[in-house]
């Protein structure tokens, strides 16, 4: 089991959810390459953060509209209705609304909603600090709870076992 047919099971389930879920993952990247390799490597990270990390983030945020519509328009909402999805949205939200704070900076947002200037204005001075502090705490709060990273490896290891032992038991059978 690897990332690629994790990848390939969640496309034949949702294309929403891969779309979805492939977006948070390249976000989490380029926002950590740009955050923790940024001193080092110097400036030209910075078109990675105002450009590329600003209009993936973009086109997460409608995706995000879209795969929570679908969510709660569906019979899925049992399995949104967890504690972890519920301060995962809330996460999402913050990152959100910040991300496009931030980005605001940049343009895109401003240019399409010209109304957001008079509500992102007096964030813009704490929005990267909030986003950055949010996104780690997020990766924390990911990998120590259940239905996060742990729960996900686990689960993977689990599936792979089950797997490996079936395919045992088939041969011994045989």
């Amino acid at each position: 089991m690897n990332y690629s047919t994790v990848l390939k099971g969640l496309v034949r389930v949702s294309w929403l959810d891969a779309a979805f879920h492939t977006l948070m993952a390249v976000l989490l990247v380029t926002g950590l390459i740009v955050d923790l390799l940024g001193p080092w490597l110097g400036g030209w990270l910075h078109p990675i953060r105002s450009i590329a990390h600003g209009y993936i983030g973009a086109v997460f945020v409608l995706i995000f509209a879209v795969y929570i519509g679908s969510v709660l328009g569906s019979k899925k909402m049992r399995m949104v209705l967890t504690v972890t999805n519920y301060v995962d949205f809330l996460f999402y939200v913050v990152l959100i609304i910040t991300g496009i704070t931030v980005a605001s900076a940049n343009r895109p947002w401003i240019d399409w909603f010209p109304g957001l200037v008079n509500v992102l204005s007096p964030m813009i001075w704490i929005a990267p600090t909030i986003h950055v502090v949010v996104t780690y705490v997020w990766i924390l709060f990911s990998t120590i709870f259940p239905g996060g990273l742990l729960h996900g490896l686990a689960s993977v290891y689990i599936i792979s076992h089950l797997k490996k032992r079936f395919k045992t038991e088939t041969k011994r059978k045989t």
